[in-house]
């Protein structure tokens, strides 16, 4: 056996994410489903750092897509620092857009561990187009859980979709009619939307969030920031989007989101603020 061969062998025996995600950039294979579904590709990845790409679909929200690569490359980027056995969980997502790339681009992202104390990290990360042009900035904070859950990190890389997903073919959704207490969209996730745990991607879920404070406001909130509360399994069950305009003035708008379960639990809380020129 080479000395290449041999170098392989040791490294599929390291159990560390850093190894498992080094590996996955090395066979070209996606993470989890939610990844291999939307072509979200990890290209390179060391200690605390790493980069991602992932195609645009034409007729989809640009917003959606952000939040799916940028929740991966900021959970990459803390999970590359974790001992074997430990997994990361998304507490909060902030988004910054900036730009407007045409639909059906690649955007390129990378991602950096900023802090990592007492089991919580933060992160940071920012998202291009092709030429290089900021389309985003994000942050976002991930804890630290040591579970049965961990062990599977990466040992199951699904297939590669033949094609890229839409966002909003992965969370089919419907608007109901507006009350007094807002307006609600109805979703239901895909099973091609679950991360390495099982359960629904924190960016994907967040689309639906970012989809309704959309509708709301009439604009693209150009300032996006969600908390996750509860996990999120895909089946049958659907997940409800609460949007409130709390200002409609004729620059700027304002509006809060809450996603719930068909029992009314509390999924995550999101905030949305769009400014008019």
């Amino acid at each position: 056996m080479n000395d290449r061969a041999e170098r392989g062998d040791e490294a599929s025996d390291d159990p560390t994410p850093l190894a498992v995600l080094r590996r996955l950039v090395t066979e070209e294979m996606p993470l989890a489903p939610i990844h291999a579904a939307t072509h979200a590709r990890l290209t390179r990845v060391e200690r605390g750092c790493c980069e991602a790409r992932m195609p645009t679909t034409i007729g989809d929200g640009l917003l959606e897509s952000v939040l799916v690569l940028a929740d991966f490359v900021l959970g990459v980027a803390y999970s590359s620092s974790l001992r074997a056995g430990d997994r990361i969980v998304t507490v909060r997502l902030g988004i910054q857009l900036i730009g407007r790339p045409l639909a059906g681009d690649d955007l390129y992202a990378s991602g950096t561990l900023d802090d990592a104390r007492r089991g919580v990290g933060l992160s940071s990360a920012t998202i291009t187009d092709r030429e290089g042009r900021t389309v985003a900035r994000c942050v976002g904070r991930n804890a630290v859980l040591t579970d049965g859950l961990a062990d599977q990190y990466g040992r199951t890389a699904p297939t590669w979709a033949k094609r890229p997903s839409a966002w909003r073919l992965l969370m089919p959704h419907r608007g109901e009619n507006p009350t007094r207490d807002g307006t609600t969209l109805v979703g239901h996730p895909d099973t091609a939307t679950r991360n390495s745990a099982g359960v629904v991607q924190g960016g994907a879920l967040a689309g639906l969030a970012a989809r309704g404070l959309s509708h709301a406001l009439d604009i693209i909130p150009d300032d996006f920031a969600v908390s996750f509360v509860r996990s999120v399994r895909p089946g049958d069950h659907p997940v409800f989007c609460r949007v409130v305009v709390e200002h409609g003035g004729r620059r700027m708008r304002v509006g809060r989101a809450e996603l719930v379960d068909d029992r009314g639990r509390l999924l995550a809380t999101a905030s949305g603020t769009a400014f008019r020129h």
